[in-house]
């Protein structure tokens, strides 16, 4: 038995259908503006409206530590949380294959087989020659698919596109992210260190302040009250050296966290803070739009949210979809692919909506109300960036000098020291005088180490804030 259902109207409907589901032109999102913020044409905190550069990439060579360099080589291997961008970079690319899949005809094959036995069959089947079991077979190719009409499906794979766009800026975010931790847990592991090694001075200084005071006491030159001031002072000192002994730890563990190994504080650090580079040029606000990763995929979201809007709509409106079917059935399994026993059927369905107790219509809403999320997330996102930028850029000037004071102000408590402790010993000044400046060059040389780290850190920051890749 032949049958064939591919009429001149099936001919037609597919024709048709084929032809309408291109038929409909996308709308084009807008790119995403400030609203009533314009960029500037330079970095107020500089003073400077033509910038003479543009931003520098490999900024991590800048500071000449091949240690770090390699840090961060070992951190982009092994950190967890990157990883799980990475992963999360695939989800959103499956997502988007997903997506275009759902715009090409779907083809399924099928086969089956069923035996029949009949229980008890009367004399007259039996002479008549009814079997007293019977076998068919089957086999079939099904295709279905929903013709895009208005869009949807268009609109939905181009969100889902713009989706995994953003996933991917969201990576080289994380990326660069992660490079500017890794270089600020280090500086701070090799300040903390540093601290470690200056109240370790400290409580050698005290002890040798302890003793004189100690043997002049011994000879009548000072009271019991001295020697008191002194020992206090000789304890405050080496709690700082135990809490400072804490602070190291605690910053080798968290670098090594990052690195993705265990915290064991095993990692060795630098003997001394690099310099920091000279200053770097900041190119032009505008210009961060486009090389700030952050900043790009907030744009893909606001991209996405409109074509994910565009889609809802299109939800809205009726459904065509076409079906069909080719399939062969026979008692016997070796004529199960003869054309004689095929059959082609074709069918075109319409669906509307009519009433879905305001589904629809709310996911359309929810759709906008998203949209309008992305661009104020957008512009919001915008604006900090720019602040960012801006206060680095002004940071740098400032800590700089400050810098230049601390490390006066501990030369000079250095050099008054030696002389108060020389005074000392003649008996011309008291012990008050001596405790109270070498307390006074402690903290001075303590602030000037967290200074350097803070420029350095500062200097990493201002990197990250401009958009240079490292």
């Amino acid at each position: 038995m032949n049958k064939y259902f591919l009429t001149g109207k099936g001919l037609a409907m597919l024709a048709l259908a084929v032809v309408t589901a291109g038929c409909v032109q996308l709308k084009t999102p807008t790119s995403p503006t400030l609203g009533a913020v314009a960029a500037p044409t330079g970095w107020a905190a500089t003073n400077t409206p033509t910038p003479a550069a543009c931003v520098q990439d490999n900024w991590l060579a800048a500071f000449g530590d091949a240690q770090l360099t390699n840090l961060v080589s070992e951190a982009l291997t092994n950190n967890p949380d990157l990883a799980a961008t990475a992963a999360r970079l695939d989800e959103a690319m499956a997502n988007a294959k997903v997506s275009a899949a759902d715009l090409w005809p779907a083809l399924t094959a099928s086969g089956s087989g069923q035996n029949t036995s009949l229980l008890k069959r009367s004399a007259a089947e039996k002479n008549s020659g009814v079997k007293a079991t019977t076998s068919t077979f089957g086999a079939s190719l099904d295709l279905s698919w929903e013709v895009d009409v208005w869009g949807r499906l268009r609109y939905a794979q181009r969100s889902a596109a713009e989706t995994a766009a953003a996933s991917a800026a969201d990576y080289a975010a994380a990326r660069r992210s992660l490079a500017a931790q890794v270089a600020k847990a280090w500086f701070a592991a090799v300040e903390a260190q540093l601290q470690l090694k200056l109240t370790d001075e400290f409580v050698s200084s005290y002890q040798d302040t302890l003793k004189l005071v100690e043997v002049r006491y011994q000879a009548g030159s000072v009271t019991e009250q001295d020697v008191a001031n002194a020992r206090a002072d000789l304890a405050s000192a080496r709690q700082q050296a135990a809490a400072a002994t804490t602070t190291a730890g605690s910053a080798v563990r968290s670098l090594e966290v990052l690195l993705g190994r265990y915290p064991a504080t095993e990692l060795h650090v630098a003997a001394d803070l690099t310099a920091v580079p000279p200053a770097i040029p900041a190119g032009m606000p505008a210009d961060l739009l486009a090389r700030r990763a952050d900043l790009l995929a907030a744009a893909q979201r606001v991209n996405a949210a409109f074509d994910s809007a565009q889609a809802a709509a299109a939800a809205r409106l009726p459904k065509i979809s076409l079906t069909s079917s080719l399939g062969t059935a026979s008692p016997e399994l070796k004529n199960l692919l003869d054309p004689k026993n095929a059959a082609l059927t074709l069918a075109g369905n319409l669906a509307a909506p009519l009433f879905d107790g305001g589904k629809l219509k709310a996911q359309a809403r929810l759709a906008q109300a998203q949209q309008r999320e992305a661009l104020a997330s957008y512009r919001s996102t915008v604006l900090t960036a720019f602040g960012d930028v801006e206060n680095y850029l002004a940071n740098e000037n400032s800590l700089a000098n400050q810098e230049s004071q601390l490390r006066e102000a501990a030369a000079q408590y250095e050099s008054a020291r030696r002389i108060a402790e020389t005074r000392y010993q003649a008996g011309s000044v008291s012990l008050t005088d001596v405790l109270t400046i070498q307390r006074q060059e402690l903290q001075a040389k303590s602030s000037l180490l967290a200074m350097r780290n803070n420029r350095l850190a500062t200097r990493v920051n201002l990197h990250l804030a401009l958009g240079g890749d490292f």
